[in-house]
């Protein structure tokens, strides 16, 4: 029997199965579904009228509003659509970084992997890009199940040797997918947070709903290490020998003023903002997540 690949993890899709990744606007999808969409066809639920216009077939004429009103009008309806949800995972040499048994790109690869489990069981359709200074792999929508092991395997060979650029692989793949999608964008972020702005700030001039979900270790978070430490430098940086104890308070308010730029940056491009504690399980977070999403959208 043919498995899931590494990074299907059973126990999150046992408690979160039973929810979804639906959208909370309106979607643009390739195919017939069950979200909204922003095109009115002749479909699902009435939506309302418009003018007749020389080419329109007469069996869309509203008769009893010609009988009314002697004026010819066209029923509109509201299709429906699936969505696509388009995943961003980074894949720079700092997500290789893990305190415990997880290393962060581990645990990014999880929460793509489980939430396009999700997305491809409710029959819509997810893609994948993954980046370091560049692009380095990219895979259209796809709403088969068995993109699942695709996308599974191609995590699994990644080897991570690059820094982390956001700002011009996140225009890049701005330029790659569609408009009104949903972009879930998982990195651990440790590049300027004007990069986010910028790529933000396009995928919301598209219309896309975006989901930003921050993976850091609980090391980066806490920094609770002792005694004289060795440090090894990733992207490029030296390797240090320091007391954790004499920068502890100096390390932490730079995270949280760097954390504290990331989410107002989504705030202001009405993006979500989730941060994923490595050391939490992986269906903590997402069952929290969208539980929080569904209270949303059946306000």
């Amino acid at each position: 029997m043919k498995t899931l690949g590494k990074y299907i993890n059973h126990a999150a899709i046992s408690k979160v199965g039973a929810l979804e990744l639906g959208p909370k606007g309106l979607v643009e999808g390739s195919q017939a579904g069950g979200h909204k969409s922003p095109f009115h066809g002749f479909s699902v639920e009435f939506a309302g009228h418009r003018e007749y216009m020389p080419g329109d077939e007469i069996k869309h004429i509203d008769w009893v509003v010609y009988y009314k009103r002697d004026r010819l009008m066209i029923k509109q309806y509201e299709a429906e659509t699936n969505l696509v949800c388009q995943i961003f995972l980074d894949a720079s040499e700092s997500m290789k970084f893990g305190s415990g048994k997880i290393t962060k790109l581990d645990y990014a690869a999880y929460l793509a992997i489980t939430l396009t489990y999700l997305v491809t069981g409710a029959r819509d359709s997810v893609g994948l890009g993954v980046f370091d200074e560049k692009i380095i792999d990219f895979i259209p929508p796809s709403n088969n199940l068995t993109s699942t092991y695709k996308l599974s395997k191609i995590l699994e060979d990644l080897k991570p040797t690059k820094k982390t650029q956001l700002a011009d692989p996140l225009l890049d793949f701005a330029n790659r997918i569609g408009r009104r999608q949903i972009v879930v964008l998982i990195s651990d972020f440790f590049t300027d947070p004007n990069d986010l702005r910028r790529g933000l700030a396009r995928l919301r001039y598209d219309n896309h709903e975006i989901v930003v979900f921050q993976v850091m270790d609980e090391y980066e978070l806490e920094f609770p290490m002792e005694g004289r430490i060795k440090f090894k430098g990733l992207e490029g940086y030296p390797e240090l020998k320091l007391s954790p104890k004499s920068l502890r308070k100096a390390y932490l308010e730079r995270v949280q003023k760097h954390n504290y730029a990331l989410r107002e940056i989504c705030e202001a491009n009405n993006a979500e903002y989730v941060l994923a504690n490595t050391s939490h399980p992986i269906e903590q977070v997402l069952f929290e997540y969208l539980t929080s999403r569904l209270t949303h959208l059946v306000r």
